[in-house]
């Protein structure tokens, strides 16, 4: 079964977690944990590839690269980020076929214009609603496989307003998305006038769940009652590891040694264990 089969067999049989991995290492620690999908969000790749903030500094080739090595070392369905697609019509096409070609189940673009910026920060832009129908229908026009999962997101609540915003989902479930986004909504109330709203389009409902954005903290439970078929977890790894890191290099640069870390730290072992060195060195042998 190929990745956009599996995440679809997925969403039908009830509501997905799509766990957030910022690189290859972090992928693996996803899938070892027992997540069914995962997720590769813009923010996070830009932060951890370049370590720029997400403002649309990372070029299209660069994030499908950064696609290409996650899906590469995973066999869970991979939603990957593909912010505007980069570009007019003609990029949309190239950034479903590379995306495609690297390996995900399926993305997300999203209707803001350039340079775009992360959903839950401040001076988002969005581009006319026909504009945006066309790019999608570009982009289902660019699959080679129509099991690829193309999800239509709208920044617009923080810029045209959450009547437009939904407005703009309809349209967009007309166009033939796959899935229904609407990203940073800011209470609890707007999440269950989206799930009202949208509902009789028939399509999965898209909640991003970065926990310390715009949008309240819900269980999974929560919103499967309110009907979001879909949960993003787009940079709790990211920030985990942040923290993390930073207070383990504190404790060493302070105190001049790993006594004080060295029960929160993984061993050489662990590692080389999660990246299955034993395999790879019986391989080589199996060539003597």
């Amino acid at each position: 079964m190929n990745p956009g089969s599996k995440f679809r067999e997925l969403v039908a049989q009830g509501p997905v977690a799509c766990v957030g991995a910022y690189d290859a290492m972090s992928s693996l620690l996803v899938q070892q944990v027992g997540a069914r999908a995962m997720y590769i969000s813009g923010f996070a790749a830009a932060a951890s590839a370049l370590g720029y903030p997400d403002v649309g500094m990372m070029s299209q080739t660069e994030m499908a690269e950064h696609v290409r090595r996650i899906c590469r070392v995973t066999d869970l369905p991979v939603i990957a980020d593909a912010d505007t697609g980069y570009g007019g019509i003609l990029s949309v096409q190239r950034t479903v076929e590379l995306w495609e070609a690297a390996g995900a189940a399926g993305l997300h673009l999203e209707d803001q214009g350039f340079p775009k910026k992360c959903g839950h920060i401040a001076g988002k832009t969005v581009i006319p609603a026909d504009e945006a129908v066309q790019k999608i229908k570009a982009a289902l026009a660019a699959r080679r496989d129509d099991s690829f999962f193309i999800i239509a997101r709208t920044d617009a609540i923080a810029v045209t307003g959450f009547d437009d915003a939904l407005e703009r989902c309809k349209r967009y479930a007309d166009a033939g998305a796959d899935a229904l986004f609407v990203d940073a909504p800011e209470s609890i109330e707007q999440l269950q006038r989206i799930a009202q709203a949208l509902k009789p389009c028939g399509k999965p409902l898209v909640f991003n769940s970065a926990r310390t954005g715009k949008s309240p903290y819900m269980s999974e439970k929560q919103l499967q009652e309110l009907g979001f078929g879909i949960v993003l977890y787009p940079i709790e790894g990211l920030t985990a590891a942040h923290r993390a890191v930073k207070d383990v290099l504190t404790t060493i640069v302070r105190e001049g040694n790993t006594d004080a870390v060295a029960s929160r730290i993984s061993t050489f072992g662990e590692i080389n264990e999660l990246v299955q060195l034993k395999e790879f060195v019986q391989r080589e042998a199996s060539f003597k």
